[in-house]
């Protein structure tokens, strides 16, 4: 069975192909720089630095293009927001943690600024670093801008009004001044959005959560945040082969590294080796390393990524042409 919806085809931004931008990539609870993690990099950038490479401007900028992603950038620090634009014009936001609130703001530079924008949101679950952003969100809060929440959650719109219920935050959502619809969709259900196709699935969670599958003009995206595939969940892994296979581009959750898997049992969220061994049964082309523990400071999610990048080197008959990155805020993906 499938859930069909035909909406407005509202333009954001350029007409392309499938267009995926990362709003925030971290799990949790937001987590940004302080003062001491900015000196850090200052002191690890000079250390590296020749007299040469602060001679000019010109010197100086290529210095700093030539420096570890880690020491002159971050990785990021809000909670997970997902942006897909579809070559129909119509915007998909996934998840809603406080990257939200930045989504936001661009948005309002554009139709949602004159209330005349539509979006269709899919939300995993309501753990807070999932919905946290949603009271901060400006085009929420336009009048005659359109929202519609897609969920196998009945009740997901009692779940969002109790988040801002008055002794939690001083504005209702029932407040905000946009048009938001709610569709029940039943667990593994297709819905499409014009002649885009999404599949949720159940992931293994506590309190439960869901992936999407999203497929246009021949490619597929998917998202699985939050979820957690031990040894029970990889003897049945057969049963997520149509979600996962042949994916253009997979972001999964791999919170945690192999060995804090192993010790963080039933804490809902995988490591990137299990998430590489998964890509590799299903002939998955790109990973990105999504949902960052919040502990872990950029250099530790650069060391992520070079163990991930190594196990794979190690594991290249099970692993395939497969080519895996890391999630940072700002991201972004053309399919």
């Amino acid at each position: 069975m499938a859930f069909r919806t035909d909406v407005s085809n509202i333009q954001y931004g350029k007409s392309i192909d499938m267009r995926i931008k990362l709003w925030g990539v971290r799990g949790s609870l937001p987590t940004p720089l302080n003062g001491n993690m900015i000196e850090d990099k200052i002191r690890k950038a000079l250390t590296l630095a020749k007299p040469g490479d602060i001679s000019s401007e010109e010197a100086i900028e290529s210095f700093i293009h030539s420096l570890p992603f880690s020491v002159r950038n971050t990785y990021g620090g809000n909670t997970t927001t997902i942006e897909v634009d579809t070559s129909a014009g119509d915007l998909i936001i996934i998840d809603c943690g406080s990257g939200l609130k930045l989504f936001g703001m661009e948005l309002m530079k554009g139709d949602f600024g004159k209330g005349r924008g539509t979006a269709n949101v899919l939300l995993s679950h309501t753990h807070w670093d999932h919905i946290q952003g949603i009271p901060f969100f400006v085009p929420l809060y336009i009048r005659g801008n359109r929202f519609n929440f897609y969920s196998a959650l009945p009740d997901l719109k009692k779940r969002l009004d109790y988040q801002q219920v008055f002794t939690h935050f001083p504005v209702t959502f029932d407040y905000l001044q946009a048009t938001k619809e709610f569709f029940t969709i039943q667990p593994d259900e297709e819905l499409y959005i014009n002649d885009t196709r999404v599949v949720n699935k159940v992931m293994p969670h506590p309190g439960g959560s869901f992936g999407y599958r999203i497929e246009e003009n021949g490619t597929a995206m998917v998202y699985t945040s939050d979820c957690e595939f031990n040894i029970n969940e990889i003897d049945n892994i057969e049963k997520y082969r149509s979600f996962f296979a042949d994916a253009d581009l997979v972001i999964f959750d791999t919170q945690y590294t192999f060995e804090e898997a192993i010790n963080k049992l039933e804490f809902g969220h995988s490591s990137a080796a299990i998430a590489i061994d998964i890509a590799g049964m299903f002939n998955v082309k790109r990973l990105v390393l999504f949902h960052h523990e919040p502990n872990y400071d950029d250099d530790k999610l650069e060391n992520v990524l070079i163990n991930a990048r190594t196990y794979q080197s190690m594991n290249p008959k099970r692993t395939g042409d497969l080519y895996i990155d890391i999630a940072y805020e700002g991201m972004e993906f053309e399919l």
